[in-house]
């Protein structure tokens, strides 16, 4: 196996891991003191209301309806990026467009945290859910940076190592 394979099944693991069981962000909303995890299952729960309700998401979130169509589909997108890293091993472009969206959702998440998007409105409608899938263990919540949490972190790592992936490539070098 060359070395573009192996990176790229890597960065895929680390970014499944990151979706899906690490959380992102960790907000408490409202005056009850609800905590919502900005994670994939988050998002998984809320991708029927991103089309049945999208024109009043969208107008909470300060986003056309047309351009909200569009995130949701990155958004599923996101989803499945893990799994393109991982088929990077046999085609380069895969890998490529799985890192690049992930990047792109960090990116996302970093502009959240010097408010050039409403964070709490997006953890709220779109990234987060307030019901963990097991209490207390999925999605973790270690180490948290700031209002960061390593899974953000992580989804970074496995972008960045899918770019290196793809300069690789899945044949030898």
């Amino acid at each position: 196996m060359t070395v573009g394979k192996k990176l790229s099944v890597i960065s895929g693991i680390i970014t499944l891991v990151a979706t899906f069981l690490f959380s992102w962000i960790a907000l408490e909303i409202g005056k009850g003191g609800t905590i919502y995890y900005a994670n994939g299952l988050g998002i998984i729960k809320s991708l029927p209301a991103m089309f049945t309700d999208a024109e009043s998401i969208g107008d909470t979130l300060a986003i056309h309806v047309f351009a909200f169509y569009i995130i949701a589909g990155i958004f599923i997108l996101f989803l499945a990026s893990g799994v393109l890293q991982i088929l990077g091993t046999k085609h380069r472009a895969f890998v490529l467009v799985g890192s690049i969206v992930s990047l792109g959702i960090v990116t996302l998440l970093l502009l959240s945290n010097v408010d050039v998007i409403d964070k709490a409105n997006w953890v709220y409608y779109i990234l987060g859910t307030d019901e963990p899938l097991i209490e207390n263990i999925i999605p973790l919540k270690i180490l948290g940076f700031g209002t960061f949490d390593i899974g953000m972190w992580l989804l970074y790592a496995g972008g960045i190592l899918g770019i290196v992936a793809s300069v690789y490539g899945p044949g030898p070098f």
